[in-house]
Formats: structure tokens, sequence, C-alpha cells
């Protein structure tokens, strides 16, 4: 993982520990009024529908890549691509020509084509210009399996000349078994690490 990788991962876990620190503290507040039970209810209840939520997500995820590889389409996923690695790759990113940050990620999806892997921006960004971006064979990836719900994980690809980006991915373990068989026996395959 690079370091934008880290850092944007280190983000997401304090954002993820400040929200559990605040619906701790709504929960001691509410507990005052309405009792411990029922405010340790509520709290468990809405932990257990965001957790089913993102769940769903990945379940309807699954089921749609499943339909497309049945039809005969390649192997996909869906994949965030940082703005500024978009750029640097030479694709257009929306707001490019505005007062807008290179910050951020470009939804998409990550396909396995003849051995190489190919990003393609989400409908909306297509139609403002945003372009494909395309690794051939010469990158080598690694996939990281990362902490928290929705199956996440970050695939890192590093060109032989040391550049390296980062794409945030679904379903990191079938990412890794897919470029593990796109290329058996090579030195291209993909590292399961894993993050608690």
């Amino acid at each position: 993982m690079t370091e934008y990788g880290m850092e944007r991962e280190r983000r997401r876990r304090a954002s993820s520990l400040i929200g559990l620190l605040f619906l701790a503290a709504l929960s001691a507040s509410l507990a005052f009024k309405v009792g411990w039970v029922a405010a340790v209810a509520g709290a468990v209840g809405f932990l257990v529908l965001v957790y089913v939520a993102f769940m769903f997500v990945v379940w309807r995820d699954r089921r749609a890549e499943a339909r497309r590889r049945a039809s005969g389409a390649a192997p996909s996923w869906s994949a965030q691509l940082p703005v500024a690695s978009a750029l640097q790759l030479g694709a257009k990113a929306p707001g490019r020509h505005s007062r807008q940050q290179e910050v951020g990620e470009l939804l998409g999806r990550l396909s396995l084509v003849d051995g190489g892997l190919r990003w393609e921006p989400r409908e909306g960004d297509r139609k403002r210009g945003v372009g494909p971006v395309v690794w051939d064979r010469s990158w080598t990836p690694e996939v990281v399996s990362l902490w928290g719900p929705g199956s996440q994980g970050c695939l890192t690809l590093t060109r032989p000349d040391g550049m390296a980006v980062d794409l945030w991915i679904r379903h990191p373990a079938d990412l890794r078994r897919a470029l593990g068989s796109a290329e058996p026996g090579s030195r291209r395959h993909a590292h399961g690490n894993s993050e608690s």
C-alpha cells in the first residue's frame, strides 16, 4: 500500500472510531432518559442494521457479478481510483478545469482482461469525459484485505520503475484468486496480507 493509501486507511479507521464513540455517548445520554437496557438495545440494533445494509450491498454486488461472468463477461470488481492517480496515468478527471482540488476517488469497475487490468469509470463520469485506465502485465499487483464490513480491500499496482497506484476494491479474496490464476507460475501474483 502506498503512503496515500495508508493515510486514507488511517482516516477511515479514525472516522469509524469517532462514529462508535459518538454512538456510545448518545447511548449513555439516552440511558438516563429511557434506561440502560433500551439504550443498549437501540445501539446494538443500529449496529446490526448498518452491518446488514453493508452485507446486502456485498450480496447484491456478488449476484450481479455472477450474472456478468455467466454471460461471458470478464471478471470485474467495484473499484475506486484516486483522482490524483487517474490524472497521473492520463485519465481526465471531472472538475479538472474548475477550482476543485485533485482529491478523492473516482468510482468505477476494474476488469481482468488478457492478463492485464482495466479500470472503467462509472457512466456519469464517462459522460463527463473521464476515460479508462489500463495496467499491462509489467505492473505487479498486491491485494490487501482491509478491516471493516463490506468485504473491502486495497489493490496496489507497482510499475518496474517504482511508481505505485492504490485502488480500493470490493471482494479482495476473489480478486486475489483471479490474479493468481491469470498467470500461474509467474512472478506476477497477489499477496494476501490482512489487516486487523
